[in-house]
């Protein structure tokens, strides 16, 4: 059994439901300090469609700004079970591009997923 079947499986326990965004602020932090920390929070879009993902990742960005998060991870994966050729990828970049929550973003570290996640840091 693989990775991504055994997350699918067993998916993680949002262990930070409900914490207020107090809690979660903390001091400021520059940009480009925060570019370097982990994420606060991660989503997993393996298994959806593009429309699916669409408002998943709108949702996310929303909850995750009222949350008053600064930095998330959305998991799209690298397209190795889709029917052609990857979509989700596609579909992340293209709603980061216009969301007015999204701010910079890019590639995630291999150890949060390499080129199969994108972090996002929230204005």
């Amino acid at each position: 059994m693989g990775m991504e079947e055994w997350l699918s499986k067993y998916p993680p326990e949002d262990k930070d439901r409900g914490l207020s965004a107090e809690r979660n602020a903390g001091p400021p932090v520059s940009r480009k300090k925060l570019m370097k920390q982990p994420s606060q929070k991660s989503l997993d879009l393996h298994g959806l469609t593009a429309e699916q993902a669409g408002r998943e990742v709108e949702q996310f960005l929303s909850e995750s700004k009222r949350r008053g998060l600064k930095k998330v991870l959305i998991i799209h994966g690298k397209g190795y079970h889709s029917n052609g050729r990857p979509v989700l990828k596609k579909e992340v970049i293209k709603i980061l591009e216009r969301n007015s929550i999204a701010g910079e973003f890019g590639t995630a570290d291999r150890k949060e997923g390499g080129s199969g996640a994108v972090w996002v840091l929230l204005k």
